[in-house]
């Protein structure tokens, strides 16, 4: 009776896993903590990997033939492969040293079917092209997943610097500053404007200073996405304090006919706070016997 190749190679995951398991993670482990000494965690590492031997011999047995195996999108083998491939994407791993995790149980396995099988060259080429397949396409998985990965990641850390980049602080009772930094564009105009719209109805803020020392160049645009911040700001009953338009930036505005009809403006943002405390009948003094 002729051996077809799901069987030999099940054989090399069940008979002999212990012996393939240990030249696996052997490898594997030494070529990670060459470049990530700190990062590498053998208990899940090998915890994974058994997972894995376990789902690729159940995915070969259960195949008739010298057909290639099928590979279930949302089945145990890949979901195995993807939990390895977003725990080292998170890590910092390259995605040619996650993607090793699979190549380097291929060439164990095919070195070993070369051992066992060369005397049945057709059967070792039937065995080779079947694994290839199915390890290929699993390696192939590793590298979507870390892109997948990846990609959120730096979608959550956008998010974030962009939270960090468009504060509301709360100066005084009723008193608000939104510093603006960086390049204004629609969607950070947007930000701009719900934070500070939320922010105003949060703490019923009679007056909003809009400080934009940190934008590099005030263009059309830019004014643009200002006004309809203040605009919006100014109907839920705040007045709005400019500050922080630069010599250039007042000319270009002055040579493109765009003024802040209706908005106060101050040169830098001590005259601005200062304006705004009078606005609410607040001042800043100094206290006497202090620094004597």
């Amino acid at each position: 009776m002729t051996t077809n190749a799901p069987e030999s190679i099940v054989r090399q995951l069940t008979d002999q896993r212990s012996i393939v398991f240990e030249l696996w993670m052997t490898e594997l482990i030494t070529l990670w903590e060459r470049h990530y000494p700190k990062e590498v965690d053998q208990g899940v590492i090998k915890q994974l990997a058994n997972q894995l031997i376990t789902e690729l011999a159940v995915v070969f047995a259960g195949q008739v033939g010298d057909a290639t195996p099928e590979i279930a999108a949302n089945g145990p083998l890949a979901a195995t492969v993807r939990e390895l491939s977003a725990g080292r994407a998170k890590a910092g791993f390259k995605p040619s040293d996650t993607s090793q995790f699979v190549l380097v149980l291929k060439n164990v396995l095919t070195t070993r079917l070369v051992t066992e099988l060369r005397d049945d060259v057709s059967h070792l080429a039937t065995c080779l092209r079947v694994l290839d397949s199915v390890l290929d396409r699993l390696s192939l998985l590793t590298f979507e997943t870390y892109v997948e990965t990846r990609e959120k990641i730096i979608s959550q850390q956008s998010l974030s610097l962009m939270e960090l980049s468009t504060p509301v602080i709360r100066l005084w009772d009723q008193v608000l500053i939104l510093p603006m930094i960086g390049v204004i564009d629609t969607l950070r105009a947007r930000q701009f404007t719900e934070r500070l719209l939320e922010s105003i109805a949060r703490y019923e803020a009679t007056v909003t200073i809009i400080d934009i020392t940190g934008v590099p160049v005030v263009d059309t645009s830019v004014a643009r996405h200002i006004m309809k911040t203040v605009d919006a700001a100014q109907l839920l009953g705040t007045r709005i304090i400019m500050t922080g338009i630069s010599p250039a930036g007042a000319l270009t505005l002055t040579k493109l006919g765009v003024g802040f009809e209706g908005v106060l403006t101050r040169a830098s943002l001590r005259a601005g706070v200062a304006e705004a405390l009078k606005a609410i009948g607040r001042r800043i003094v100094p206290i006497e016997g202090a620094g004597k």
